[in-house]
């Protein structure tokens, strides 16, 4: 049986000016309308079935900018990658789609190119260390900002309603702990908070970053605000790691690291 490839990934090329990655998401929406179109409305980039029923266990697409170290843009901070990782893998007609995707167009009439890369597994991507976030490791740091999905729980006295570990119940620590547990990843072992990610040789808050959806009605919990951690897991995972609200448009995502990388890539962000 031959598997089906679960990545996809394209390089921006240099026409036109790069989007940063505080762009992330508008950028994201608008690949996802584009394959959604290039694959007449394929499940695999929905996440509906034909009946428009939600897909369940998150199988479908995530579409993940990234702005990787080396390249000719990491000063500005520009978007320089996107994958597209499906769970549920890719069929021929949605590799067709892929393959004939482009360019993107912004809401102003500009063009973005996109370079197709190939796709494969996650273990290609791990093998080969094109990426930090399909690499494999136990610690992991905010790439992106994560957006809460519950707000903190409190008496009506103003009391916050604590777990057994003593965190507040819906708070940013207690709700990414909540959803990557639900995600199936092992136990988190250690995390600390962290108020923005290194991005164009400066640290940029993650107010910074644009956080809701432009087609989504909706709001993330906790006024839209997004968050940062480092967290270790109990043993090592296979990224990509990424959730909470917008995590199929590249919010809530992380980087894998090595303890030493941590400590000197984030040492002067609390």
């Amino acid at each position: 049986m031959v598997l089906k490839p679960t990545v996809a990934r394209y390089a921006l090329t240099d026409r036109g000016q790069r989007p940063l990655l505080t762009e992330a998401l508008p950028l994201a929406e608008r690949v996802h309308r584009a394959l959604v179109e290039l694959s007449d409305g394929s499940a695999v980039f929905t996440g509906c079935d034909k009946l428009h029923r939600p897909l369940q266990g998150h199988r479908h697409a995530h579409i993940l900018c990234e702005s990787n170290p080396g390249s000719d843009s990491e000063g500005r901070g520009e978007i320089t990658e996107i994958s597209i990782y499906v769970p549920m893998g890719f069929g021929s007609g949605e590799q067709n789609a892929l393959q004939r995707l482009k360019e993107i167009y912004d809401d102003h009439g500009g063009i973005l190119d996109l370079l197709y890369l190939g796709s494969g597994s996650l273990a290609d991507y791990c093998r080969t260390g094109g990426s930090p976030l399909f690499t494999r490791s136990k610690c992991w740091v905010s790439h992106t900002p994560f957006l809460p999905t519950r707000h903190p729980k409190a008496t009506r006295a103003g009391v916050p309603k604590l777990d057994s570990n003593g965190r507040q119940i819906g708070s940013p620590e207690h709700d990414i702990l909540r959803l990557l547990e639900l995600a199936g990843f092992p136990e988190v072992v250690a995390i600390e908070p962290v108020s923005s990610r290194l991005l164009g040789g400066r640290a940029v808050p993650w107010q910074e970053f644009v956080r809701r959806r432009a087609t989504d009605e909706r709001r993330p919990a906790a006024n839209g605000a997004g968050y940062g951690f480092r967290i270790e897991f109990a043993e090592a995972v296979q990224g990509p790691v990424a959730v909470g609200y917008g995590g199929h448009f590249g919010m809530g995502g992380f980087e894998g690291k090595s303890n030493t990388q941590i400590y000197e890539k984030y040492k002067n962000i609390q």
